[in-house]
């Protein structure tokens, strides 16, 4: 495996390299990053303050708040980085990891208060709290979730192969 310093450029778009994967403002690609210059226009109009500039290209960053699939990124870039102009959905979706209050025994729902689809639903178990169970087919990836769980348990993964074409 190529050290920090080996990474291609590509790689670092790609993710390579790192846990995390960048996550492309909607109607970005990996591909149509090329085009990026870093103006940092849509880093300016996005309303929730999600878009960053990474190593000059946009990144999501849940952290600060979610996506409302606005468009207003798309339309303060000046270069042709944003092809699809109706995206309400992300290639990703929410992912609960095994730090989630409730999976350890304490009652926690900020994630299932959050969601503005109601992906996360809570299943009853016998002898402690519901357990949280994301649906694939409503989960938007929008990262409302993510920034409001007190202990990060929540991540952007891996759309299920029978969501990914909903």
């Amino acid at each position: 495996m190529a050290g920090a310093s080996n990474i291609s450029r590509r790689g670092v778009l790609l993710g390579r390299g790192s846990k995390v994967a960048r996550i492309c403002p909607p109607g970005a690609t990996i591909e149509t990053l090329a085009a990026c210059t870093g103006c940092g226009a849509c880093v300016d109009a996005c309303p929730t303050n999600i878009v960053r500039l990474d190593g000059g290209w946009p990144s999501l960053d849940f952290a600060h708040g979610e996506c409302l699939f606005c468009g207003d990124c798309l339309r303060a870039c000046p270069e042709p980085v944003f092809q699809a102009t109706n995206i309400r959905r992300f290639p990703h979706m929410a992912a609960i990891g095994a730090s989630c209050l409730t999976r350890n025994g304490v009652a926690c729902q900020s994630c299932h208060d959050a969601c503005p689809q109601q992906a996360i639903r809570f299943r009853p178990r016998m002898g402690g709290p519901f357990l949280p169970e994301v649906d694939d087919d409503l989960c938007s990836g929008c990262g409302a979730c993510i920034g409001l769980c007190p202990v990060g348990a929540i991540r952007a993964g891996e759309r299920r192969k029978e969501g990914a074409h909903a």
